[in-house]
């Protein structure tokens, strides 16, 4: 056999090798592929099932005696309306509502801008009104609160709900800057 009949049948091989490494190669960056999507759909998975922690609002210090009217009653800051805190926030409020208190009822999450800006505005007024007014703060990706939020009509957050002492609810849906907070707390709540 001549040198260029060698060389010719070589060839063929030769070039099926790249291809070979080439097949094997892609096969790789696909199986490396779908893994990591795999990996990123498992990350999402186990953030989304996270929850944040609501930070703590302040609770209404009151105790029962304070809530039968009594103006010389010490507040108990341990509790709300009562002498023990109550185990959930539907609890709170039905508390308060039959010690005949007003109630502020706080649905928002802890991660949208307009909860965000509401706690903080829920923090700078509320404290005037801690005599007055139970503060109910409801986490609404905690799923306990799903019966309370649904009783309440919670279909946006933040919400907020006042009770005046007789039981009457009224509802405002969206942040509100600190003087019609305020405003909103005595008209609603109190009466005023």
């Amino acid at each position: 056999m001549s040198s260029k009949r060698k060389s010719a049948a070589l060839l063929p091989e030769k070039q099926g090798e790249p291809e070979a490494s080439v097949r094997q190669a892609k096969w790789f960056l696909r199986l490396l592929i779908i893994a990591s999507v795999a990996v990123v759909a498992f990350g999402i998975v186990l953030l989304k099932d996270q929850r944040q922690s609501a930070p703590a609002l302040p609770a209404t210090p009151v105790s029962p005696a304070s809530a039968m009217g009594d103006p010389t009653a010490q507040s108990n800051p341990a509790a709300v309306n009562g002498p023990f805190k109550p185990s959930s926030p539907a609890d709170q409020l039905n508390q308060a509502l039959a010690g005949g208190k007003p109630a502020l009822v706080f649905m928002h999450s802890t991660n949208c801008q307009s909860c965000i800006d509401m706690m903080k505005v829920v923090d700078q007024v509320y404290p005037e009104f801690a005599d007055q007014i139970a503060l109910v703060d409801v986490d609404v990706y905690d799923e306990a609160n799903g019966p309370l939020m649904e009783e309440l009509g919670l279909r946006y957050i933040p919400t907020v709900v006042t009770f005046d002492k007789e039981g009457k609810a009224t509802q405002n849906v969206g942040a509100m800057k600190a003087v019609a907070f305020r405003s909103f707390l005595l008209q609603n709540a109190l009466g005023d």
